[in-house]
């Protein structure tokens, strides 16, 4: 049975669209010109992990009155803006993927260690030799080891796999072994200053860098951002669940996504609207316009909205066939000139209808016009985000023989209430362009958004 992804008690995660890759999305969506469908952009923003940034912080409890105390802070990795449970984890993380951030490593020669070693403890995840339980770095040593090579486990598993070997060899192995340490070299950055000293631990060298740089390595913040492509090297633990499935859930439903997404894209300036009673949201570029009763355009023009209305959702790239009436010439033959000439002033009459707003070209191709409402009617509908009453929710029969009918698009889960949503403030429609000649030549077609 399908449980549905992990909701996690303890963190939150939200979607934020990543800058450059939002700023490609909305360029394309601009220079189409098209509708599309607020979820379908969402979508997009979390498909891939470069298209977004994670911010993530610690729940609160519901019913936590005013006296109550504060939530714990996460603990932020500096090098690479990881978030952590505990201060521990984050430093352990640091030391075990970042060290030579803040130390230069060399290997030196020593004396080996003294004493009386009977047997020498083995990991069973890589075969490294950890020391005899007696050493007395041993617990140091060990959790080094885990932390460097096997941080994917926890430390308890970890070490129920520790085997003792009791060979005289081995421990000879180990004591050659230890012939040799890392000396550890404290870098100028790390302190801001010149070359520190050197330490042949790395217990004396965390000692130092968390007394001397601490703000270098961790750091405490109500919430921790960081990019979506770092997910993959979060290590196990609640905060990688809480955000793996809160992207999941997003991925079959992005409505928090969509909303994230709602006033970036106000701000640069796209108009979103409703469509019909179910409250599904659209995105263009284009402020939409509504021709009132009598409205006059070209007879070119007039010709193309006219057919467009009476053939809700027709695809555009029907209409050479379906409006002109042109079909496709037998192969190896070209349409001739006239009919050329048809097929440029038809796009190009769509192209202005399309970018002046008469006519909403939507992602699929799919085209719709609005019928005519009055001029009150007119202002209304042009100020606020609801479409008329009119707009088609499931697309009318053709009413002309052969031209097929658009399948019904299955019913969306509803959105935010209008209410909800903070309207943004009326822009005011810049002036109409001239409408195409016939001159005018073919235009490129409209890109689709990636």
């Amino acid at each position: 049975m399908d449980r549905g992804p992990y909701d996690s008690p303890y963190f939150a995660a939200v979607f934020y669209p990543e800058d450059s890759s939002f700023n490609a999305l909305v360029k394309t969506i601009r220079s189409s010109a098209r509708t599309i469908e607020l979820f379908e952009i969402a979508r997009t923003v979390i498909g891939k992990p470069d298209r977004f940034v994670v911010v993530v912080g610690r729940r609160t409890a519901p019913a936590a009155g005013p006296e109550a105390p504060p939530p714990a802070p996460i603990y932020i990795s500096v090098p690479d803006g990881l978030p952590f449970e505990t201060e521990e984890a984050a430093i352990v993380h640091v030391l075990s993927r970042h060290l030579n951030s803040f130390f230069s490593m060399e290997e030196v020669a020593v004396d080996p260690p003294k004493g009386n070693f009977q047997v020498v403890n083995r990991c069973g995840m890589t075969g490294e030799l950890l020391g005899p339980p007696n050493y007395h770095r041993y617990a140091q040593i060990i959790q080094q080891h885990h932390a460097a090579k096997a941080a994917r486990v926890s430390f308890e598993a970890f070490r129920s796999r520790i085997e003792t070997v009791r060979e005289p060899e081995v421990i000879a192995q180990w004591l050659d072994k230890m012939k040799k340490v890392t000396r550890y070299t404290l870098k100028p950055e790390a302190e801001g200053g010149p070359a520190g000293p050197s330490f042949d631990g790395l217990e004396e060298a965390r000692a130092h860098l968390l007394s001397q740089a601490r703000d270098k390595v961790v750091r405490a913040a109500e919430s921790a951002r960081f990019h979506g492509k770092a997910i993959e090297s979060m290590p196990p633990g609640e905060i990688r669940r809480a955000v793996e499935g809160a992207l999941e859930r997003q991925i079959r439903f992005p409505l928090d996504t969509a909303n994230v997404l709602r006033g970036r894209l106000r701000r640069e300036h796209f108009t979103i609207f409703k469509k019909g009673s179910k409250g599904v949201s659209y995105v263009c570029a284009v402020k939409r316009k509504f021709r009132v009763p009598g409205q006059v355009f070209a007879e070119s023009i007039g010709s193309v909205i006219s057919f467009i209305e009476a053939h809700p959702l027709i695809k555009a790239g029907e209409l050479a066939a379906k409006f002109l009436g042109l079909g496709t010439p037998p192969e190896g033959t070209a349409l001739a000139q006239a009919d050329r000439e048809k097929i440029a002033r038809m796009q190009g009459d769509l192209v202005w209808l399309v970018r002046e707003g008469y006519v909403t070209e939507f992602i699929d191709g799919g085209l719709y016009a609005a019928p005519p409402v009055a001029e009150a009617r007119k202002r209304e509908a042009e100020a606020e985000e609801l479409d008329p009453e009119n707009f088609p929710e499931i697309p009318t029969p053709a009413a002309e023989e052969g031209v097929p009918a658009v399948p019904a698009e299955p019913a969306p889960s509803p959105e935010p209430s209008a209410e909800s949503i903070p309207a943004p403030p009326v822009e005011t429609p810049p002036p109409e362009e001239a409408p195409p000649t016939a001159e005018a030549a073919a235009p490129a077609e409209i890109p689709p958004v990636a």
